[in-house]
């Protein structure tokens, strides 16, 4: 008897969890449309104390509550790093991102080419995420 009550309290308790975590990423109404455009990305070669700036446009047909752009690191603190943390814009339906990286040094004893990458995302209301990974491959001699 204390067994079956046990596994009736367990299977309600997985129920009422699960129920929480799929109303939590639950997406809006309709599944927003988002595009993200790299309109500049980061060069093949950079040379020590050069700057790039890494812009995408986030567009969507359903309005967002924010959208940011984040960068990631191969060898983080190494080659080439990000000016800034990342970039946030505010709710709307459009936003352009940007990050600033600067070559700080020589990438040679890292194998040459070192991925660096940024990751751009839009967050909507009911907590459904669309996102997008930019790849580049630097140089710094």
């Amino acid at each position: 008897m204390l067994r079956k009550t046990l596994s009736t309290f367990g299977l309600l308790v997985l129920m009422v969890l699960l129920t929480g975590v799929l109303t939590a990423a639950a997406p809006p109404p309709s599944t927003p449309n988002v595009t993200f455009t790299l309109i500049s990305g980061l060069p093949a070669t950079m040379n020590v104390g050069d700057t790039a700036t890494v812009v995408v446009q986030v567009t969507s047909d359903q309005e967002f509550n924010f959208a940011q752009m984040l960068p990631t690191f191969y060898f983080p603190g190494r080659g080439v790093v990000a000016v800034q943390g990342g970039d946030h814009a505010g709710s709307g339906t459009s936003a352009t991102l940007e990050i600033t990286f600067t070559a700080k040094d020589s990438t040679a004893d890292l194998g040459g080419a070192i991925p660096v990458s940024v990751v751009a995302g839009a967050r909507y209301k009911g907590g459904y995420t669309a996102s997008q990974q930019f790849d580049f491959m630097v140089t710094v001699p």
